[in-house]
């Protein structure tokens, strides 16, 4: 398969009528639904029968409940649920970081009210047409509910509620997880999922003396109220062997990538994969490996160095956003300076920066996306030039599907800002999957907070269909559109960088009606909306569902449909 290699900006853009048809044309308004005054939607969830479950927090309840609708927009059912914890005072909101450099325009009492209706600590998932919520015990809220007279759980047990596809809902509560086998052992988790039997946790556990690490999987089975603890097989983490030189804090441990029905993907690159490998002597390699729900090694998984034209080779570009990569066990050093020493984390100084991993968990195809430069070996270059994009589909099995390499245009290259191509830190980078069209998009920032911005948007057969640049006098932060892609799980995430996100700005041009209908309400709302945002879930083949919250805190939820036939077939 050849590679497409072609400039950026040699396209135009795609024709599918979008400024000829209305928002009352595309969207069709389903039915209102009033938050009260300390209410939000904390998160959501779509079924594999196309039903969205909303879940409406309160910052001054513990209660939260469950709504689902069906795909053309009615209620379907409500039920209550209950979190113990809360996020803490000054925690930064699942979904405050939508915007390119916005920065929420209230004070800090309603930033605090904001976080305090988080679902934080609550993670949610899907198994078939059940929904699962699970909840670990922290200190602080046994302490809270002791201190308020509130029969709950204890420090350290897990809270598992389930909802079925009636709504009916059955709650499970578990002792703390088994302890490692040594008191030498730190255990932590990695993630987590939900399976036919209940919820699993991925966990590592490690003995820094003795160098060994394990993982294993924690499935809270609901049959049986059990705990079961079961190992998990993954290669061992090569290494670092010979001269290490400026590849000393390259980090090469699992992360976890996500899950599918029996499938759950990991994800690393080595410098070496050997004691007989020098790092810097070959090319960094991309692993995926994949177990069943057992914890064994199952069918698929493969090792990559993505066959980059020659003289090409990934390039730092900053720290990439990828969700599952953020539960990476973080590895700490520090440095000194002529006056104070900094500390660092390796993956984000190392190969968290150089490409990232993304699970289409709809085939289970991995796209490995990232930006090169010239080279022939891998070097540590915090601040290299960058001479354009690669992605790479690859199957499960290793397939390659198919593949991009292109380079930045001169025209593209004269907007640029200090530091636009050059790898850095603090450059910000987003990157998301769309569902309604299956292109991918890759954007950047010189830095963050930057109104600068340049978007990449490739097609299903990483295929280039244009770049876009946003310029700072387009980026005033009060008339973005911010959508959020529902998806099979709900997680709450410190930095909110998760690949279901995107903010697009007034004058983007789009292949969509649908999403010009958004932007045309997102205008509507004005400069007074800040914490506009909009839902979306297109899973079904006949209609799609949009949910509009016009306020960070109360209001009214307006949901709405839109036919398919209004999506682009390119």
């Amino acid at each position: 398969m050849s590679i497409l290699y072609y400039s950026l900006l040699g396209f135009s853009l795609l024709s599918s009528g979008a400024a000829a048809q209305g928002p009352a044309e595309v969207l069709h308004s389903a039915q209102t639904i009033a938050l009260g005054p300390h209410a939000t939607v904390g998160g959501t969830v779509v079924l594999p029968n196309h039903n969205t479950v909303l879940f409406l927090t309160n910052s001054e309840s513990r209660e939260l409940v469950a709504q689902c609708l069906a795909p053309d927009g009615h209620t379907l059912w409500q039920t209550s649920l209950t979190r113990f914890g809360r996020a803490e005072k000054g925690a930064r909101p699942l979904l405050d970081n939508l915007g390119l450099g916005r920065k929420t325009r209230t004070d800090q009492q309603m930033q605090q009210e904001k976080a305090a209706a988080e679902l934080y600590p609550l993670r949610i998932f899907t198994a078939g047409n059940d929904v699962l919520l699970a909840e670990h015990i922290s200190e602080e809220a046994a302490k809270q509910l002791v201190k308020s007279g509130v029969a709950g759980p204890q420090e350290c047990q897990t809270y598992v509620q389930r909802l079925n596809e009636q709504g009916s809902l059955t709650q499970h509560l578990f002792g703390p997880r088994p302890a490692p086998t040594s008191g030498k052992l730190e255990s932590l988790r990695l993630s987590d999922y939900a399976d036919a039997d209940g919820y699993v946790e991925v966990v590592r556990e490690t003995d820094e003396r003795a160098g060994s690490v394990a993982f294993w999987t924690m499935h809270y089975d609901l049959k049986t109220n059990t705990i079961r603890r079961e190992s998990l097989e993954l290669p061992a983490t090569p290494a670092h062997t010979g001269n290490l030189s400026q590849f000393r804090h390259w980090y090469q441990e699992w992360a976890y990538l996500g899950h599918r029905p029996n499938q759950t993907y990991f994800c690393r690159r080595t410098l070496v994969s050997d004691a007989t490998q020098q790092p810097g002597k070959q090319p960094v390699t991309y692993q995926v490996y994949i177990t069943d729900d057992q914890g064994k090694a199952a069918p698929g998984g493969f090792s990559t160095t993505l066959d980059l034209s020659k003289g090409t080779v990934p390039l730092y570009s900053g720290t990439i956003p990828s969700y599952g990569e953020l539960t990476h066990i973080p590895r700490y050093y520090s440095q000194q300076g002529a006056s104070s020493a900094s500390t660092y984390d390796e993956w984000d100084t190392s190969a968290g920066g150089l490409g990232s991993f993304y699970l289409d968990r709809s085939t289970g195809d991995v796209l490995i996306f990232g930006e090169y430069g010239t080279g022939e070996l891998p070097e540590i270059n915090y601040r290299p030039m960058l001479q354009g994009f690669f992605e790479r589909r690859y199957a499960a099995d290793g397939r390659l599907v198919a593949q991009l390499q292109a380079p930045y245009s001169e025209a593209m290259r004269a907007k640029q800002k200090n530091l636009s191509f050059k790898g850095h830190p603090d450059r910000q980078l987003r990157f998301h999957f769309d569902p309604l069209t299956g292109q991918s998009r890759y954007g950047f920032s010189p830095k963050a907070y930057s109104p600068e911005s340049f978007n990449l948007v490739i097609d299903r057969d990483l295929k280039v269909q244009r770049s876009e640049y946003l310029a700072d006098k387009d980026q005033n932060g009060l008339t973005h559109t911010s959508v959020q892609f529902i998806e099979s799980f709900c997680g709450y995430n410190m930095d909110g960088s998760t690949a279901n996100l995107r903010t697009y700005g007034p004058t983007a041009q789009e292949e969509l009606p649908v999403y010009a209908a958004l932007a045309n309400l997102r205008q509507q709302a004005g400069a007074g909306s800040p914490d506009h945002k909009f839902y979306i879930n297109a899973s079904s083949p006949s209609a799609g569902l949009v949910i509009e919250q016009p306020l960070g805190i109360g209001g009214t939820l307006k949901v709405y449909t839109f036919q398919t036939e209004f999506l682009s077939k390119n």
